[in-house]
């Protein structure tokens, strides 16, 4: 039973590093080079980063920033984060961080 048990948690620490590296490819931390072509302060890219993985995949799975068009950010930004309880400044922070992490590559 203890190897069950020692097995057990040596497979939720793999399948969580799993997520972990998942959502660093689909939602990358913000560099400065993705500041400066942004335009957009690191610190903010970097709060918007935090509200994406904190609040949007809460309600839903996580929509990455590669998946849904620029236009449509702004769209779907607005209404997602009123019904989350997101302040307009985390708003503007994600809605940055969207646009910077979908024009990297």
């Amino acid at each position: 039973m203890k190897i069950y048990h020692i097995f057990a948690l040596f497979a939720s620490f793999g399948c969580s590093s799993c997520v972990v590296d998942k959502m660093e490819k689909l939602a990358p931390r913000p560099t400065p080079a993705m500041s400066a072509t942004s335009g957009v302060s690191l610190t903010k890219l970097e709060n918007g980063r935090t509200v994406f993985l904190a609040n949007c995949g809460r309600c839903h799975e996580h929509q990455f920033p590669d998946t849904v068009s620029r236009a449509d950010w702004h769209l779907v930004v607005p209404g997602m984060s009123w019904n989350a309880g997101v302040s307009k400044g985390d708003q503007q922070a994600l809605l940055a961080y969207l646009l910077a992490a979908k024009a990297k590559k």
